[in-house]
């Protein structure tokens, strides 16, 4: 189940960027009005997908002997801070433009509208991205780096399972 929750992820991400990008082209005109709000119904119809599959795949019982936790792959912290860098970057350079066009160096007022709408849309898609990458991480519930603790189940010959941790 593992594996299914890291391709909804994967999947997951690579859609928010891709409607992210389709809506801001929305925004300043590249596509038609109609094409931001479906690409909104489809960002939130992959959302509720993604977290159905996530929270399936989290209460998945396994069933061997030997419960292990794995360690989170390092792509999710890489994805997680290029998002959050591009996030910075873009939501300085929205916000140059809006000034811009405040200070009438930019004669027009859609500027303005258009880089609200834009910033907007960026930081909900990066919301988006982290929490989806903190829950591949196993951060979401605590602090700093995920711990990796191992349980072993043992039954004797009676019948009784003893749980031993190791970690």
């Amino acid at each position: 189940m593992k594996s299914i929750q890291t391709v909804s992820a994967y999947f997951f991400i690579i859609a928010v960027i891709i409607l992210s990008v389709i809506s801001i082209m929305g925004v300043w005109d590249i596509f038609e009005g109609d094409v931001i709000w479906k690409s909104f119904k489809t960002l939130g119809l992959l959302a509720i997908v993604a977290l159905i599959t996530v929270a399936a795949g989290q209460y998945m019982e396994n069933r061997s002997e030997t419960i292990t936790l794995d360690i989170p792959s390092p792509i999710w912290s890489m994805i997680r801070k290029a998002t959050l860098t591009i996030l910075i970057v873009s939501v300085s350079l929205l916000a140059l433009l809006g000034v811009l066009s405040i200070w009438e160096i930019i004669d027009d007022r859609d500027v303005l509208y258009k880089s609200l709408s834009s910033l907007s849309i960026i930081a909900f898609g990066a919301l988006i991205i982290v929490l989806t990458c903190r829950n591949m991480e196993g951060t979401n519930k605590q602090r700093g780096a995920p711990k990796v603790v191992s349980y072993v189940v043992k039954q004797d010959e009676s019948g009784i399972e003893s749980i031993s941790k190791q970690g």
